[in-house]
């Protein structure tokens, strides 16, 4: 199975490199693409063999205004550009595309798939696209000190919230319309298979988290809520008492697909709480 692997980029400081590595050993460099977004940024250097797109980030509207991208106008953006640069993909003779944020990574169960690649090669499609289970990887700010990116991230943390938010449909196996955020797909169905998980690692370190939490430009764009909703996380994290993830991976997997509200029929359902659980051991050395 020939798969592509597309994500976009901007202001990055320790995740790029880490989803290179990821998806390269899995797929290899050659099946890479990655979005810069903005002609602002530079291409990092040292990634020989990654597909690198260079774009604009701004829309004419702000442009003109000289203010940044609205957070809602820009998500929506990605998603159409991801969305085209697939369909682009399938046009050549790719089988799957795997579209993610830069701080996600899709993992096979280690337990029964040697690797992400083993699991798609082994994988005989029956639906449009597959979620793993969402499992949002945060920074016990109590017992676990800042994060080594030199070092793998599941050997410094040990505690994941687990997340409707990112049960995201991020595997694909014919062209499809994601909307924004990667978090639906429109017109289709979703399908949670249970040998996948969705680690996002955007909440693994407090610092790089909410450094720019009191940017003015970020707030003005919209921002704002998003970073409260952020240090909230932090603090629920912090004061929770974390459980076994592994005992109840399954049931979380049934909620989130038969407690779907009526009006958000291709999203998962939320989780009451939501649960904050211990990472499995298997899974942590997976990245």
């Amino acid at each position: 199975m020939k798969v592509a692997c597309i994500t976009t980029v901007r202001n990055d400081r320790i995740f790029l490199r880490k989803w290179i590595d990821y998806y390269g050993a899995n797929f290899g460099r050659q099946s890479l693409f990655v979005i810069i977004d903005g002609l602002d940024e530079v291409i990092p250097e040292g990634f020989e063999g990654v597909n690198f797109l260079h774009l604009r980030h701004r829309d004419w509207a702000a442009e003109i205004r000289n203010v940044p991208m609205r957070r809602v106008v820009m998500e929506h953006n990605r998603s159409r550009a991801i969305s085209d640069l697939a369909r682009t993909l399938w046009r050549y003779d790719y089988d799957a595309v795997i579209a993610t944020d830069v701080d996600e990574f899709l993992v096979a169960d280690p337990a029964r798939h040697a690797n992400l690649a083993a699991f798609l090669q082994g994988h005989r499609p029956a639906t449009s696209t597959l979620s793993g289970l969402g499992l949002d990887v945060v920074q016990h700010l109590k017992t676990e000190p800042a994060i080594d990116p030199a070092r793998p991230f599941l050997a410094q943390r040990r505690v994941a919230v687990v997340s409707n938010a990112y049960t995201k449909p991020v595997l694909a196996f014919r062209p499809v319309t994601w909307g924004a955020g990667l978090h639906r797909v429109k017109g289709r169905n979703y399908h949670i298979h249970p040998d996948l998980f969705m680690f996002h690692f955007g909440m693994i370190d407090y610092e790089t988290a909410m450094g720019r939490a009191n940017d003015p430009n970020l707030i003005s764009a919209g921002w704002g809520p998003h970073m409260q909703r952020r240090e909230s996380l932090f603090r629920m994290v912090e004061a929770a008492t974390p459980v076994e993830g592994a005992p109840l991976f399954d049931s979380f997997r049934r909620r989130l697909t038969w407690r779907r509200r009526p009006l958000a029929w291709n999203k998962p359902a939320k989780l009451p709480g939501p649960p904050v659980v211990f990472i499995p051991e298997n899974l942590r050395v997976a990245l």
